[in-house]
């Protein structure tokens, strides 16, 4: 793993400043999908994760898990997308994760530079 967001060791994470985008790729072996969501969410959002509203208030954790699970091999992706703290969230099944503010982003927002 490259580095931890929130506690929860990821392999990249990237920020697109124009659009608002994070995108996260995260060990599905090691880490649930919902786990790697809130992580990512509240990393972006400068929050501890505790502090959100929990993810079960927009959406299954458990079914989200199991949508995305490691694919062993099959061919294509499987993705779920919802809104979560007014963010679209897509989740694919090869490990990665993109988050979307559903308002236009401002530099202000995610502060943490360039290269995320």
């Amino acid at each position: 793993m490259d580095t931890k967001v929130s506690g929860v060791g990821v392999e990249a994470v990237e920020y697109v400043q124009k659009s608002g985008t994070v995108r996260t790729r995260f060990d599905q072996e090691k880490t649930p999908a919902s786990m790697a969501v809130i992580a990512t969410l509240a990393d972006l959002l400068g929050t501890d994760p505790v502090e959100l509203d929990p993810l079960y208030s927009t959406i299954d954790p458990d079914d989200v898990d199991a949508l995305v699970r490691v694919r062993n091999g099959t061919n294509g992706d499987s993705h779920v997308t919802f809104t979560h703290e007014e963010h679209a969230i897509t989740v694919h099944s090869y490990g990665v994760l993109t988050i979307t503010p559903e308002h236009e982003p401002t530099a202000e927002t995610y502060g943490r530079g360039t290269g995320r």
